[in-house]
């Protein structure tokens, strides 16, 4: 609360009078005992996302309103697609599987490096960011705000109705992203603090002399601006149609401490396999999408839930909607891979339309007017494509 008013009105007023906001510096963090596995209360989910959704407000605010070529200079930070105006979470990982098919095209295999920050949000150096805001023609009001917003914060726990002694956080942001250093020889794709680095060659280890010296350039970046790599977390993979060269390992290393083969890396996500045929993703989405089709089935069974339009929202909006998780990427998988998810919608809208075993697939979609996955998965190919040739400041 600033001053008997909400914080969005304490905000507009700051913006307008220039006026400090010292209110802002001071969260007290409500502990709720729970038990483990209890789902989340009404009071965890407001506690969780009352900081989140003032945070969005306001920058929606500054982005409508406010500074629109500087936010739009820092949107066009290359490789970074993490809260990036006209980009998604997709566009990362789309890019990743392009160039690694490219390599496959070639006859070349990609060495890629998946990094680990370790507590990335809460080790931030605040006075480098400021440094950096100052840097990137972040000023006025703004800069102010953020300020005030990032220095001298002090923390309280409450515990029932016992309330702890404050503490200074000297490092650390409520959310955000940020930018790497440049890499010399090889790839990045950055979304947030979800980092990739690669490199296609024919030779493996090629690649991996590259690669570890640019590892030592991030690790002096980390160094450099306080942000520590976690060695133990941090893999590499190698993507190659090869059997003798998915056998090799290669020495990859951070200060010393060799890094671990992941066999399927998890990127944003996905599980990504050497011959990117995305087996583990789709038979996971598969196994999914049949649970919570179960429980559909289950509702068809009461006395209000056998109705075809509500089987059908029910089936969109709770099954449906977890196939199409990353439809776009599912299309370079092999056809047996997504032939698994076709069985799936052909089974509920075969339910959805009372249509018998033998009734053809698509004219159970027709008559439940469900549009098929592999028209989906083509419409997100060319969507996506689509907006990296309109826009500039795709990564």
């Amino acid at each position: 609360d600033f001053n008997g008013h909400s914080p969005l009105r304490g905000y507009k007023d700051h913006n307008k009078t220039g006026e400090a906001l010292e209110n802002i510096s001071h969260t007290t963090n409500l502990i709720i005992l729970q038990d483990r596995d209890s789902p989340p209360t009404q009071l965890h989910r407001a506690h969780n996302t009352l900081s989140r959704l003032y945070l969005t407000i306001l920058s929606s605010d500054l982005h409508h309103k406010h500074n629109i070529q500087m936010l739009d200079d820092i949107d066009s930070i290359p490789n970074q697609a993490g809260f990036r105006t006209g980009q998604q979470k997709e566009d990362q990982l789309f890019r990743l599987s392009q160039k690694v098919i490219d390599g496959f095209q070639k006859k070349k295999n990609t060495t890629a490096v998946f990094v680990d920050l370790q507590q990335a949000y809460d080790r931030v150096w605040r006075k480098g960011l400021l440094w950096k805001m100052r840097e990137v023609g972040i000023h006025g009001r703004l800069y102010q705000w953020v300020n005030y917003f990032l220095v001298n914060r002090m923390i309280q726990t409450k515990i029932n109705n016992r309330i702890s002694s404050k503490l200074i956080q000297e490092e650390g942001l409520p959310q955000g992203s940020y930018d790497l250093p440049d890499v010399v020889q090889t790839e990045k794709a950055l979304y947030a603090d979800a980092l990739v680095i690669w490199h296609t060659n024919k030779h493996p280890g090629i690649s991996a002399r590259l690669l570890n010296e640019d590892l030592d350039r991030l690790q002096n970046y980390c160094d450099k601006w306080k942000l520590k790599i976690n060695s133990s977390k941090t893999v590499y993979s190698v993507f190659t149609k090869s059997h003798i060269v998915a056998k090799k390992n290669i020495r990859l290393s951070l200060r010393g401490t060799n890094l671990k083969k992941e066999e399927i890396p998890i990127y944003l996500g996905v599980k990504l396999d050497r011959q990117l045929a995305l087996k583990e993703l789709i038979q996971g989405l598969r196994g999914r999408a049949n649970k919570r089709l179960q429980l559909v089935k289950r509702l068809a069974s009461t006395s209000w839930g056998a109705d075809k339009n509500t089987l059908r929202q029910l089936y969109i909006g709770y099954v449906r909607s977890l196939m199409e998780y990353n439809l776009a990427l599912q299309s370079i998988s092999s056809k047996t891979n997504k032939d698994l998810l076709d069985r799936v919608q052909s089974q509920a809208v075969h339910f959805i339309s009372g249509g018998m075993r033998s009734t053809p697939t698509a004219a159970c979609e027709i008559h439940t007017n469900i549009e098929p996955l592999g028209l989906g998965r083509d419409a997100g190919v060319m969507n996506m494509v689509e907006r990296y040739k309109k826009s500039d400041k795709s990564p």
